[in-house]
């Protein structure tokens, strides 16, 4: 029985909850990219954002029981947002002038009417375009969802192949890294002793809050998806979070591969097999992304080099995109749409790794002037600075830390 309910607690807090409140910074943008997996992406964006803005408060100015604060807060902040985002919801499906047929088809069943109506009003780019469009001249069929050939589907039925065995040879084959000794300790001992970044994990001993690896709250996180799963923080890091981990790095990729080969679907899951390739034959070092990947999956540095870094350069290209095809001077578009992304990007960067902040913010900065250039848009160099903003505050909180700790 505890079995079940740590696996369906892991379902609730790492799957359903961050795509449930992605619907919230999901609604901000266009038809087209309100799709699954970018609202599953806001969401866990949005959620990492929020404990970074809770855990480090409580760090910071609780004494004794610093991460109990962190775990009744924060679990109910996820909890409130899920619920403003069901009700938001509710109000879109109204917006689309469908309540009163789902309501109906809901007393006598779901029918595929209604599930239709939902995902036209959440999930719009999950639609396939209609026989119309095909023959109207302003159509955005690129914009729609695309159908593939036998092909492609064969292919992505090979890539799903490499990526389930790569999960399972990450879990099975688990491999010992020396830095376990520090950040998975850490977890532990947060879900352990109530603590945040106050023990030394190498003696046990107490100390004075440990300013260098503190800001990167990632090791909290785990340890909060411990407490409420009722899971080892060692088992959740090594043998659990490479289930989620390693498929959420390709869903990524994925909406990457939706960006480059929009008009030609077929050689999507072909990209998808080529990387998964890169992947699995990626160790030609230590120190490599696809090492970290595979190996030391639940790091922070690992999440930093396959999360963070590959989410700024699919946001580089979305608003490329959306300059080069003209979407920007649609009357929906919203032009803060992709740099709210990328502001949720930028503050969990700082979540996996300290370095992230420096990091992202320099990709951000070069991949905005590239484009404010080819584009001639001042405005995208001067929407990415604001962007950058957190990174700026996360130093400064780091260098204060520093000079007073």
């Amino acid at each position: 029985m505890g079995t079940i309910l740590s696996i369906l607690g892991l379902f609730v807090w790492v799957m359903l909850i961050p795509l449930g409140i992605g619907i919230i910074p999901a609604s901000l943008l266009t038809d087209r990219r309100r799709t699954l997996p970018i609202t599953f992406i806001l969401g866990q964006l949005l959620s990492l954002s929020l404990f970074f803005v809770i855990s480090v408060p409580c760090m910071l100015l609780v004494t004794y029981g610093a991460f109990k604060y962190c775990v009744r807060i924060f679990g109910a902040s996820e909890l409130a947002l899920f619920v403003i985002a069901v009700i938001h919801s509710i109000f879109m499906v109204r917006k689309k002038r469908r309540l009163s047929t789902i309501s109906l088809d809901l007393q006598s069943g779901v029918n595929k009417r209604s599930l239709h109506s939902i995902v036209e009003a959440l999930l719009p780019g999950e639609l396939h375009a209609e026989a119309e469009e095909y023959i109207d001249p302003r159509g955005d069929l690129y914009g729609r969802k695309q159908r593939y050939s036998r092909e492609g589907k064969i292919l992505w039925v090979v890539f799903a192949f490499i990526m389930l065995f790569q999960v399972y040879m990450a879990v099975t084959r688990a491999s010992f890294d020396g830095d376990d000794a520090y950040y998975v300790v850490e977890s532990l001992l947060s879900y352990e002793t109530d603590t945040m970044n106050t023990i030394l994990p190498y003696t046990g001993g107490t100390t004075s809050l440990d300013f260098r690896h503190c800001l990167a709250v990632i090791t909290m996180w785990i340890a909060f998806i411990g407490r409420v799963t009722g899971l080892h923080t060692t088992i959740l890091a090594h043998t659990v979070l490479p289930f989620f981990l390693i498929p959420f790095t390709y869903l990524i990729y994925s909406a990457i591969s939706r960006i480059l080969f929009a008009r030609k679907p077929d050689r999507r899951p072909m990209f998808m097999v080529i990387m998964a390739f890169f992947v699995m034959f990626g160790h030609t070092s230590i120190s490599t992304s696809e090492t970290f990947l595979l190996t030391r999956t639940w790091q922070g540095k690992s999440m930093l080099a396959n999360i963070a870094i590959p989410l700024v350069v699919f946001i580089l290209l979305w608003i490329g995109e959306d300059h080069g095809t003209g979407v920007v001077k649609s009357r929906d578009y919203n032009p803060w749409g992709p740099y709210i992304a990328l502001i949720l990007v930028n503050i969990s960067s700082g979540v996996f790794s300290s370095m992230g902040v420096m990091l992202t913010a320099a990709l951000t900065g070069l991949g905005a002037l590239i484009l404010s250039i080819s584009y001639k848009k001042l405005s995208i160099l001067l929407r990415a600075f604001i962007a950058c903003i957190p990174n700026v505050l996360y130093a400064a909180l780091y260098l204060y830390l520093v000079r007073y700790y």
